[in-house]
This record gives C-alpha cells, sequence and structure tokens, in this order.
C-alpha cells in the first residue's frame, strides 16, 4: 500500500461553540484519521488557532481547504507538506505507587 504525503493545516477559526466538531467533520467524513490535533487561543481575543495533521492524498487536502475556507467561522487556512515541530508537556496527575 503506497504511503500517504503528511500534511498540516493551520486554521484561524472564531472560538465559537461546534467549529471544531465542522472541521474534524470534514476529515472524518472522508475516511481519514487526524494524526495530531492541537487548538490554542489566538494572540487576537475571541479567536483560536487549529493545528492538525493528516495522511491524505494532494488533490484530498486542495479539497478540504476549498471546503475549510467555506465554513463561517474559518477566518484562514494555511496547509504545508511539513510537518511541524509540536509543543510536549508532561504531567502526572496522579502519584505511582511502587
Amino acid at each position: 500500500m503506497e504511503e500517504l504525503p503528511t500534511f498540516t493545516f493551520s486554521i484561524l477559526v472564531e472560538n465559537r461553540f461546534g467549529v471544531l466538531f465542522n472541521i474534524t467533520g470534514l476529515f472524518s467524513a472522508r475516511g481519514y484519521n487526524i494524526e495530531r490535533l492541537m487548538v490554542v487561543p489566538d494572540t487576537e481575543s475571541g479567536l483560536s488557532r487549529i493545528t492538525m495533521v493528516a495522511h491524505c492524498g494532494p488533490a484530498l487536502a486542495d479539497r478540504i481547504v476549498k471546503q475549510l475556507n467555506k465554513q463561517v467561522d474559518v477566518i484562514s487556512v494555511e496547509m504545508t507538506e511539513k510537518e511541524k515541530s509540536w509543543p510536549t508537556s508532561t504531567t502526572n496527575s496522579t502519584p505511582t505507587k511502587t
């Protein structure tokens, strides 16, 4: 089976109820798994930035960008074929017993 390329989507959205559900639905409706997902508040109040990584074909990635741009709450979409580095953190909220 051919390995699909990795695309990173950076999506600036209005911070409203249901926006993340609508955006992830575009991927799941086509049977593609989101490999990574991160949502952080943007520097401008009332906006958030959704960054997601998915393996899909270039034609599908272009279609997803076009459909994302049609969403009411989406301000802008950027797509790259490069995988961006992700912040990592570890938390240990419960003590482990040995």
